[in-house]
């Protein structure tokens, strides 16, 4: 070969990877089955919900024309460990939703008319509960699996649906360009 033939080959070979992407993201239909470490992830379905799902919560008003999304999924370990759970981004219309965060362990003191101290649970998605206890999990064999829920809320007034979901790098470690594990559609 001579080396015209081997520089039109390497551009070549170089070219078809900027046209297919460096990136070891992979790409599944909801339903699929992701592993990272010794995680197995799938998100089954992403649920629409209603403006009125958000009257459930305390300043309601506050979120006013934003539609919450359901991302159901489900997590096994597949080695035992300490493991962390998966962290999600959904896209919209090319735009990151807001995920809801709701403590259910941290209910909010209140204090009544009698002067009584009592506590106040956090608010609930009968579509969407997530009740599974991280603590336990972490501690459990392989194979133990729990099935969870994330709200996802969109920008006021925005009527686009979700396009994407990503497994994506949790916590403050985590920087903007870091590629996801793997993306439902």
């Amino acid at each position: 070969m001579n080396s015209r033939t081997a520089t039109l080959a390497a551009l070549g070979a170089a070219a078809a990877l900027a046209l297919t992407g460096c990136s070891d993201t992979e790409e599944l239909s909801y339903g699929d089955k992701a592993t990272k470490d010794n995680l197995e992830v799938s998100v089954v379905r992403v649920e629409t919900g209603s403006n009125g799902d958000l009257s459930v919560l305390k300043d309601a008003s506050e979120y006013q024309g934003r539609t919450p999304y359901y991302v159901h999924y489900k997590v096994t370990k597949s080695e035992s460990g300490d493991v962390d759970g998966p962290s999600f981004d959904v896209t919209a219309d090319g735009d990151l939703l807001t995920r809801l965060d709701i403590m259910a362990a941290f209910p909010e003191p209140v204090v009544g008319d009698d002067g009584q101290l009592s506590y106040e649970e956090a608010p609930k998605f009968d579509k969407c509960l997530d009740e599974h206890d991280s603590a336990k999990f972490a501690k459990a064999p392989a194979g133990e699996s729990y099935e969870g829920c994330s709200v996802y809320l969109s920008e006021a007034g925005s009527d686009a649906s979700p396009e994407k979901v990503e497994w994506v790098k949790g916590g403050l470690l985590r920087s903007s360009d870091d590629e996801p594990f793997a993306v439902w559609k």
